[in-house]
C-alpha cells in the first residue's frame, strides 16, 4: 500500500465517523489496546472502491472494515464482538447510531448466512444452509418505529427485550433444568435506515449417565452444541 493511499485511507476514516447517507460497511476504528468505536460507513463499497484505487473483497458489504493507527486497514467477516475483544475491548463493539426514527417502509429481503457449527461439529451437514434463521422478502410497514417483531411475525411468537438504542434480543425458546436445557436467542440491531444485522443462536446441553451418554454419541446424538448463524435484512424496493 503506499504511502498516499495509506494517507487517503486514513482521511477516510475520519470522513465516514459521520452520520452515514448511503452506508453499505461497518467500520471499527480500534486502538492497541483500548478497544474500537464502530459505525457504518458514509460510503458505499464501490464509493470506497473509487476513491481508494482498491479493490474490496467479495461480500465486503457484510464485513467489517478494520483500521489500528500505524497498521493498514483490513476487511474481515468477523463479529464485531470478536473484533473488539481482540483490540482489549469488552463485549460487542455498538454502532454509533443515525439520527433516524426507525428503518424505511417497503420490501425487505433476509439473507441468512453459514451457520457456525464449531462448538457442535456432529450437526455439520446436517443443517440446512441458513440454521435457525430462513432467507425471506416480505413488504413492511414500520410505521417510524424499529421493532424486531414486524421482521419476524412469520414464525413463532418471541420476547423481545431492548437491550440498546436500536438493538432487541429475544428468546423464542429456553428451558434450562439444572446442568441440562436448550435455548434459541435472536439478536437484532437496525444499523441504517435500510439494514438490520441479526443473529440466531441454539444452545443445548444434556446431562446424563456414562452409559447413556455412550449409547446416545454412539447414535450420531452430540450431548451438547451451540450453532450461530448471522444474517442481514435489507429494505430493497
Amino acid at each position: 500500500m503506499t504511502m498516499r493511499t495509506y494517507g487517503l485511507l486514513t482521511l477516510l476514516f475520519a470522513a465516514c465517523f459521520a452520520a452515514p447517507a448511503h452506508a453499505e460497511f461497518a467500520i471499527a476504528q480500534c486502538s492497541i489496546a483500548g478497544g474500537c468505536s464502530c459505525r457504518m460507513a458514509d460510503l458505499t463499497v464501490a464509493d470506497f472502491e473509487l476513491l481508494t484505487n482498491t479493490t474490496a473483497p467479495d461480500g465486503a458489504r457484510d464485513m467489517t472494515l478494520v483500521h489500528v493507527p500505524g497498521s493498514d486497514p483490513y476487511w474481515t467477516s468477523a463479529d464485531r464482538t470478536q473484533i473488539n475483544n481482540t483490540y482489549g475491548g469488552t463485549g460487542q463493539c455498538d454502532l454509533e447510531l443515525f439520527n433516524s426514527h426507525g428503518p424505511e417502509d417497503g420490501n425487505w429481503k433476509i439473507t441468512a448466512g453459514q451457520p457456525d457449527l464449531s462448538a457442535c461439529p456432529m450437526l455439520k451437514g446436517k443443517m440446512p444452509a441458513g440454521g435457525m434463521m430462513q432467507s425471506a422478502t416480505r413488504r413492511i410497514e414500520w410505521e417510524g418505529t424499529f421493532h424486531p417483531s414486524r421482521l419476524s411475525d412469520a414464525g413463532p411468537p418471541v420476547d423481545w427485550r431492548k437491550v440498546g438504542r436500536n438493538s432487541w434480543r429475544g428468546t423464542l425458546f429456553n428451558d434450562q433444568r439444572g446442568t441440562s436445557g436448550a435455548k434459541v436467542v435472536h439478536g437484532m440491531t437496525l444499523e441504517n435506515p435500510r439494514l438490520i444485522r441479526g443473529w440466531s443462536l441454539f444452545e443445548f446441553k444434556i446431562e446424563v449417565p456414562a452409559e447413556e451418554a455412550a449409547i446416545l454419541s454412539s447414535m450420531g446424538m452430540p450431548m451438547q452444541c451451540r450453532s450461530y448463524t448471522p444474517f442481514v435484512a435489507r429494505r430493497t424496493s
